[in-house]
């Protein structure tokens, strides 16, 4: 079962603390951009790869969300304005590296 803390400051909706979990939304969505941020020497593979599991997160995070979100609704514009727009930047970092992958792939071709 999931709960919902809510920082009492801010009165924001930034934990959703599961069995063993216990890691503010904001800082774990946070530590996303950072690592994407600092994937722009990586190889495209690494990069499509931690795409992919930071968007399996986001999607977990997604749902469980849209599940409580009626007891709160700034759950919602936490969903709306921080968590889509990381999504967002997950889906075009792993774009760019598909593209790059390509890009790399018609070389060896023409190389040939």
């Amino acid at each position: 079962m999931v709960k919902l803390q809510v920082k009492e400051e801010t009165g924001l909706p930034v934990e959703l603390v599961e069995v063993g979990r216990d890691v503010s939304l904001e800082d774990e969505i946070m530590a996303m951009v950072v690592t994407l941020r600092n994937l722009e020497d990586a190889m495209p593979d690494v990069i499509m790869s931690t795409c992919m599991g930071y968007m399996a997160r986001c999607t977990e995070i997604h749902l469980q969300i849209i599940r409580v979100e009626g007891n709160n609704r700034r759950l919602k514009t936490f969903r709306v304005t921080q968590l889509a727009k990381v999504m967002e930047l997950i889906e075009f970092q792993f774009k760019g590296a598909s593209r790059l992958i390509e890009v790399r792939r018609q070389e060896v071709e023409l190389s040939r």
